[in-house]
């Protein structure tokens, strides 16, 4: 029998916050859906707990993930017995943020040849290496349909895959990396390129990047068993509907395994980490403008002399991964408005 699609999320029913087993347009607490398995299995029912949030699971991922899988099986062929699971149709919830609380989000810049190229590094080195730096904390991250808080006139998107660990990683392999993987999300890595470019031509990603509602994640979490090959992937971002990034994962220099493997050489990764992967051409600062190599200072005068197109109060801003699903962000105000 093929394995039925679905996915993981957070959301609120009822007033209450709940963690859901996705399938389909339904979704059911992951409590319920887990002792339903385990009965159709004849196992003993997984310890989860009615009230268990998505590090929870992740925590137990390892002995969770089978019985998620049963339990999606099952009620895709016996939609009848849906009803046992308290199951509700996900346009009838709010949904959350996948994962409302990490412990890190780790981005990575700079990981794509065809976005390296429009910001005028044309001719990267073999042995080029991605920049990596902290996105924030719980704080940061918004789900769906909320708002992105405008810093100044220059924030901007970048659509993103998203990493979420499932497994304690401490000095990985890359061959060894992805066993530590419990799934993806769409990220968008949200910047304030006004704040991130420094007088002295430097850059400051803590002011750019490390900022509350920088970090929209969602719509769901999709196991990394339901996505075992990304190269056929895209991942769009739309602004008011109309396309502004539509590309591909045959773009990226460094893959999920090598940034886990990098990362965990340096710090451990814990279950409910996040990793964003770094983005592909087409960002708003951009728009309008061709640069070649070492031109950036260009790019950044462009840009401060109102060129680009950025993000603006009333704005909608979505980013697409196939599988995945669309989050979408509306766009508040100036902070200091």
């Amino acid at each position: 029998m093929k394995n039925t699609f679905y996915g993981l999320a957070t959301y609120l029913h009822a007033g209450q916050e709940k963690t859901g087993l996705v399938i389909g347009d339904h979704v059911a607490e992951i409590d319920q859906a887990l002792g339903a398995a385990a009965a159709i299995d004849g196992q003993r029912p997984h310890d989860i707990g009615p009230s268990a949030s998505m590090l929870t699971v992740l925590q137990k991922w390892s002995e969770v993930e089978d019985c998620m899988a049963t339990a999606a099986n099952y009620f895709s062929s016996h939609p009848e017995a849906v009803d046992v699971i308290d199951s509700v149709p996900i346009s009838d919830v709010t949904l959350l943020p996948p994962i409302p609380n990490p412990g890190k989000i780790i981005n990575v810049g700079l990981n794509f040849y065809d976005h390296a190229r429009e910001m005028g590094f044309a001719d990267l080195p073999d042995d080029f290496q991605p920049n990596f730096f902290s996105k924030g904390d719980r704080r940061t991250v918004i789900g769906p349909g909320q708002s992105i808080r405008l810093s100044s006139s220059f924030v901007d998107w970048e659509a993103e895959l998203a990493v979420i660990i499932g497994k304690t990683a401490t000095r990985v392999s890359v061959d060894e990396a992805m066993d530590y993987v419990a799934g993806y999300t769409c990220h968008n890595d949200v910047t304030d390129r006004g704040l991130m470019m420094k007088p002295d031509g430097s850059l400051d990603f803590f002011a750019g990047k490390y900022r509350d509602t920088f970090a929209p994640l969602g719509p769901v979490l999709v196991p990394r068993e339901q996505m075992p090959d990304l190269g056929p992937i895209r991942i769009r971002c739309y602004l008011n509907g109309e396309v502004m990034q539509d590309f591909g994962l045959d773009q990226i220099i460094w893959g999920p395994a090598e940034c886990i493997a990098y990362i965990s050489s340096i710090v451990t990764l814990a279950p409910g980490d996040v990793i964003g992967l770094g983005t592909g051409a087409g960002t708003g600062w951009a728009k309008g403008i061709t640069i070649g190599p070492g031109e950036m200072p260009k790019l950044i005068e462009n840009m401060f002399q109102g060129g680009g197109r950025l993000l603006r109060a009333g704005d909608r801003v979505g980013v697409e991964i196939e599988s995945i699903g669309l989050l979408e962000n509306g766009v508040e105000r100036y902070e200091q408005d």
